[in-house]
């Protein structure tokens, strides 16, 4: 029963949201499900003039201002926060990158784009990677190199992008500067790489076939798989069905890697679920595109942090959202990896811990 009931739910999900297209569609909330050769002809320019132009933001620090809109919503994560305009976002998130890494290079691993609720949407993921010669975000500054792992999904209106939503992995850069705000924890501890560029870097048109049967896949493992999960039984959400056998997923600083389902129970979902009983991921997403092999989204992780402690944090008994993103790549039919970013620092502020005080009152003195 156990092995029917996940593919049910998986037909089921489907099914329903098809459903769902098909009834904003007739809202005028997106294109239609078989839009003609027009539609679709203009929805592809529309998709290759976007992820063009926000190359220049993906893997750059200094953009063209006329990319981003005046008005420009910035969705990001603690310590930057949600900011309005693009004065705001220049301000508060690139000028500090700039002055804290002069010689940064920042290179996305995964970029691809695609529509989702009638706008065009381009996603990135990879690092800043770089010397830090002043502090970052509170980090100290030090010799060597630094990776400040980021995602980032840009929506357009027009030739502007109009809307951003981010997250950093600011313990991970902590962690290199020699602060650890999490205790010790039992995923794999490291920084993680991409895909080959010929897999994740996506600019050209693709197959709409091998693009459908990622997106369904994220979809239904999350829908069909994920969120069916009974009590704490693991194999209740049939898992194995969407996954290749060395699939690996990359969790942010503090949670860590795990390779293979068995670690990504024991590592990574399991610990979550004894912190968070009856835990589900919001569906519809705030942004969800897939290309080719690759596809992400960005959204909330929903729960009752009723159960232990995670990660140091001791459970408040209330309702807690996390933001986070995730971003994954595809072969042969099932999904093979997956990155993911979530918003820690903000969810232990939600939890009454402040894990910036962690880090040292004068970083320019406790330069690693």
């Amino acid at each position: 029963m156990r092995r029917i009931l996940p593919k049910l739910a998986s037909r089921f999900a489907k099914a329903a949201g098809n459903l769902v297209l098909a009834v904003c569609c007739r809202e005028g909330m997106c294109m239609t499900t078989k839009p003609d050769e027009r539609e679709t002809a203009g929805c592809t320019a529309s998709l290759a003039n976007a992820k063009e132009r926000a190359w220049a933001l993906a893997a750059g620090t200094s953009p063209d201002r006329s990319l981003l809109d005046p008005d420009l919503a910035f969705h990001g994560p603690a310590p930057v926060g949600d900011l309005k305009g693009r004065e705001a976002f220049e301000t508060a998130m690139l000028e500090p990158i700039r002055a804290a890494m002069p010689q940064a290079a920042k290179r996305p691993y995964l970029y691809f784009g695609g529509e989702f609720m009638g706008h065009v949407w381009v996603g990135a993921t990879g690092d800043i990677e770089g010397e830090m010669t002043s502090p970052l975000f509170g980090v100290p500054p030090g010799a060597g190199c630094r990776k400040l792992r980021f995602g980032e999904f840009y929506r357009f209106e027009g030739d502007r992008i109009a809307e951003i939503r981010c997250l950093l992995d600011v313990p991970g850069l902590a962690h290199q500067a020699g602060i650890e705000m999490f205790p010790s924890f039992s995923g794999r501890a490291r920084i993680p790489e991409g895909p080959p560029a010929e897999i994740g870097i996506v600019k050209t048109p693709q197959d709409p076939n091998l693009t459908e049967t990622t997106r369904s896949l994220v979809e239904n493992m999350i829908v069909g798989g994920c969120n069916s999960l009974e009590g704490s039984d693991m194999a209740s959400q049939g898992l194995e069905q969407y996954w290749q056998e060395d699939m690996a997923w990359h969790g942010p600083w503090g949670i860590g890697s795990a390779y293979g389902l068995q670690e990504f129970y024991d590592h990574a979902q399991g610990p979550s679920v004894r912190s968070f009983p009856g835990r589900k991921g919001s569906w519809p997403k705030e942004a969800f595109v897939a290309e080719a092999r690759v596809a992400g989204f960005a959204g909330q992780f929903i729960g009752t942090f009723s159960g232990v402690p995670f990660r140091g944090i001791e459970p408040t008994g209330r309702k807690i959202t996390k933001r986070v993103m995730d971003f994954y790549t595809s072969r042969d039919g099932r999904l093979a990896e997956n990155w993911v970013l979530i918003d820690l620092i903000r969810f232990a502020s939600d939890c009454g811990v402040d894990l910036m005080a962690r880090l040292p009152d004068d970083p320019t003195s406790a330069a690693a």
